[in-house]
């Protein structure tokens, strides 16, 4: 996927446009898909890079996924994992989301659980050394 383009780009556009060049000798002279001039141009008509740059940056804000994290749902997973200490495994269940989840909003301190807050179940605890084996 191709990151948007610049305001450069769309001035570019615009000259050439108004020079009846084709959309795919556009998309030639810029290195860009012919699917994204054709997407630019149909934006706005009749084209205007300044508008057009204008509203990309207006919706740059509609891009990527919004979180599931609610108030009342960070409140449930504050209470029980870091007061009644359940694993973020049985809150998920309870829940019914992915456990991993839960661990990535812990890891991006979405939660006031830290890490070091969860039990650790052996996960953590390394193996103990005993003379006989070397692991490399």
């Amino acid at each position: 996927m191709s990151s948007s383009l610049s305001s450069h780009e769309r001035s570019v556009i615009e000259t050439m446009i108004k020079l009846n060049h084709s959309i795919r000798e556009i998309a030639r002279f810029l290195n860009r898909s012919p699917a994204t001039i054709a997407y630019e141009l149909k934006r706005i008509t009749p084209y205007n890079a300044t508008i057009a740059d204008t509203l990309a940056k207006q919706n740059k804000h509609k891009h990527g996924r919004c979180s599931s994290l609610t108030p009342e749902l960070s409140a449930f997973l504050n209470y029980h994992i870091g007061i009644l200490k359940w694993s973020p495994e049985t809150a998920a269940h309870v829940l019914g989301i992915a456990f991993k989840t839960i661990y990535n909003w812990i890891n991006h301190g979405l939660l006031k659980i830290k890490v070091s807050d969860l039990p650790d179940k052996g996960i953590r605890r390394q193996r103990q050394f005993d003379g006989r084996r070397h692991v490399f």
